[in-house]
């Protein structure tokens, strides 16, 4: 990536939603919850378009379109990386991130866990759309 500003373009994206986080008047605590399982959960912000996906100790946020994107890559062999073996942690599927030199990894068991999360949030979101639409 280019420089910009004296930073990365990651960089100044990852500095730019650190901060909208810390200005946001909201409560993170005010979620609509799409979809939980023990280790995460998929919520919708009640107050703006925004959604969370947040498992283990990463919180991401996503807007609608987002959130469909991330659940494609989910799926999509070219994006999840198999090391050959289990890292020593036991995690066997690595997922590259934009940001150089971060991945997220995940055993089996847990990427099977986040796509079906997606699949019921997502699912939720289209019965609300058929729903509004009858109104």
């Amino acid at each position: 990536m280019l420089p910009v500003n004296g930073g990365t373009q990651e960089s100044i994206y990852i500095h730019d939603h650190l901060k909208v986080m810390q200005e946001d008047p909201h409560s993170y605590n005010s979620l609509r919850i799409l979809s939980q399982t023990a280790k995460g959960y998929i919520g919708q912000c009640h107050c703006c378009t925004r959604f969370n996906f947040a498992y283990g100790n990463v919180l991401f946020l996503f807007t609608e379109d987002g959130l469909r994107g991330f659940q494609s890559i989910l799926y999509d062999q070219y994006h999840l990386h198999s090391p050959g073996e289990a890292l020593p942690h036991g995690k066997t599927r690595l997922l590259p991130s934009p940001i150089p030199n971060f991945m997220l990894s995940f055993d089996d068991t847990e990427l099977e866990e986040i796509r079906t999360m997606f699949q019921e949030a997502l699912l939720v979101l289209e019965v609300d759309k058929i729903f509004s639409y009858k109104k």
